[in-house]
């Protein structure tokens, strides 16, 4: 029987994995929600479904997906009591009570969870070290591998630099580009991303920096252009 990836198509075809889910690994999945003993979400199952996505992101010194194997149920009151951290801002109809461990920053400073909301595509919660608070990162966890795997897609012919009028450079990029998942770090750190044809952008608010790559030179020097009355260029 085919699956079909419903979820995580867009992040799948920048991984360069095919999009197609592992029977085998259904089974191990569906053996986490009998220890569970709850159904887990179509968008976390498709996600660990998928053959070579736990591998991909094991590539590098990047940010980590938990491992299958590894996954643990975790509840709010373990968060609250043992953790010291408690809900910030979070929306009421975004929290739960129980939530998976999912990610893991590079160097062990941040951690993201799954909140089992009952959703089937739910938000992923991430400990704000500002704020020594859980705060919601993204709204759906779709979005929030979409916007780790747009992340690491940034390379290559890399441009960086500063931008001034935030506002104003937000508003002009919602109006002229593709605007992909934000994310956020604490409660006033965002992370931006923007699209034009074959060209990625990441910013960056707390420190006003952007960065951004293109598959061909045209595009490159097309945005460069676009943008130029808003941002100062590190030297190339």
């Amino acid at each position: 029987m085919i699956h079909p990836i419903t979820y995580h198509t867009e992040a799948l075809k920048l991984m360069g994995i095919p999009a197609v889910l592992s029977m085998k690994r259904l089974e191990l999945i569906e053996e986490m929600e009998r220890k569970f003993k709850r159904k887990l979400p179509s968008s976390f199952r498709e996600l660990y479904a998928v053959e070579g996505v736990e591998e991909w992101f094991e590539q590098h010194n990047w940010d980590q997906l938990v491992p299958l194997q590894r996954l643990e149920l975790e509840t709010r009151k373990f968060w609250e009591e043992e953790l010291q951290l408690k809900f910030l801002d979070i929306p009421v109809n975004m929290t739960a009570d129980e939530g998976i461990p999912i990610f893991i920053e590079c160097q062990g400073c941040w951690t993201w969870w799954v909140l089992l909301t009952g959703s089937n595509d739910p938000p992923v919660i991430v400990e704000s070290l500002e704020d020594d608070a859980q705060i919601l990162a993204c709204e759906r966890l779709s979005d929030f591998i979409f916007a780790n795997v747009w992340d690491r897609a940034i390379r290559g012919n890399l441009i960086t630099g500063t931008y001034e009028q935030e506002q104003k450079f937000l508003c002009y990029l919602r109006t002229h580009f593709d605007e992909k998942p934000a994310t956020r770090l604490t409660a006033t750190v965002n992370r931006y991303r923007f699209g034009f044809q074959d060209c990625k952008m990441l910013l960056w608010d707390e420190t006003c920096q952007f960065f951004l790559s293109a598959d061909s030179e045209e595009t490159q020097e097309k945005v460069l252009r676009l943008i130029e009355p808003f941002v100062k260029l590190d030297h190339r």
